[in-house]
């Protein structure tokens, strides 16, 4: 696979008037935004080798799709374009799918980043180096947008895994609006460009990624203390919550005795056959009502696929939250 890797002559615009672009703050959602639908499919194209969703282009400079690969950090992304000319920044999940084989170097990265994640960003408030640079890469990409005359409230942001956690931070760092699915919550502590009421986290009951932050009960106490709404790792944005409650008490018997050394290993082994289980992306499209398209039996077939299905494929994110609200199912910071 030819990837197309970020740099200044690449996008056609240097950094700073990149990081120029970052006037976000209090910039409106558009009226209408892609589906979940929509990001879900952009997320999980990001697994698959030179993929596009259904329905989309790719986003282009110069007609050369605008991609993004540091085997630095793992940091790997796409730009894709909707059938109503709108945006979507897509940062890939952990292992890059089936691109492990052809890249796997990034995929080691992105181990190394989740780590860093899991032990040293919510305790201690670090941004991990991906983060920023996944931030430096949207905002180019925002900057290069603009200047082929998409606005600001039309540019979304998704991904899946590490990949929602670093559309996580570029939308609190921005305010682009978007959904990041399974994201853990954010150890950081900068100053939010915006609200977050434009950005979703999807989380599955049960898994133990999307659970593992402050302002969800259920991991504890391997993931930080709990703190409604708060805490040292709570999510940015909006929590829109899939499955059942059922896998959720399972996570948190699983947990119980994290803090003890002798059942920690016990609890690690658990906990990862609940990741199988729950956190693959097939897992939220089933949860949804998506088609995933284009979609691999060896990533997307894989987990708990009898779940109660939440149908907000066809919503739009204001739509998205309006239902969850009504169904019970919002978490709001």
């Amino acid at each position: 696979m030819k990837i197309h890797s970020f740099c200044k002559k690449s996008l056609g615009v240097p950094f700073a008037t990149a990081f120029a672009t970052l006037g976000l703050v209090g910039a409106a959602m558009a009226a209408t935004t892609p589906t979940v639908s929509e990001l879900l499919n952009a997320s999980n194209a990001e697994y698959l080798i030179d993929a596009v969703p259904a329905g989309m282009h790719a986003f282009t400079n110069d007609g050369t799709p605008v991609t993004f690969v540091d085997n630095a950090n793992g940091v790997v992304a796409s730009v894709f374009v909707t059938a109503e000319d709108q945006l979507i920044i897509a940062f890939q999940g952990t292992t890059g799918g089936l691109n492990f084989f052809i890249d796997p170097a990034a995929a080691a990265s992105q181990v190394i980043t989740d780590i860093g994640v899991f032990l040293n960003d919510a305790a201690s408030g670090v941004t991990p180096p991906a983060y920023r640079t996944a931030l430096t890469f949207a905002s180019s990409v925002v900057a290069l947008a603009e200047a082929q005359g998409f606005s600001k409230a039309n540019i979304f942001v998704t991904g899946h895994s590490l990949g929602g956690i670093e559309a996580e931070f570029v939308a609190q760092q921005t305010g682009l609006g978007g959904i990041g699915f399974e994201p853990t919550g954010l150890g950081t502590k900068p100053v939010a460009a915006a609200t977050g009421m434009n950005f979703v986290n999807i989380v599955t009951d049960g898994d133990p990624v999307g659970n593992f932050s402050s302002d969800i009960q259920g991991e504890q106490p391997l993931a930080p203390a709990f703190v409604p709404q708060g805490g040292v790792a709570p999510h940015y944005g909006q929590i829109v919550v899939l499955g059942s409650p059922a896998d959720q008490a399972t996570l948190s018997r699983t947990v119980a005795n994290a803090d003890n050394p002798l059942d920690l290993p016990a609890v690690l082994v658990n906990t990862s056959d609940l990741l199988l289980e729950f956190h693959l992306p097939g897992v939220q499209a089933h949860d949804a009502g998506v088609t995933l398209n284009p979609s691999s039996p060896l990533i997307d077939a894989t987990g708990n696929l009898n779940g109660p299905v939440f149908n907000i494929a066809n919503d739009t994110i204001p739509q998205l939250i309006q239902q969850a609200a009504a169904a019970g199912r919002l978490i709001q910071p």
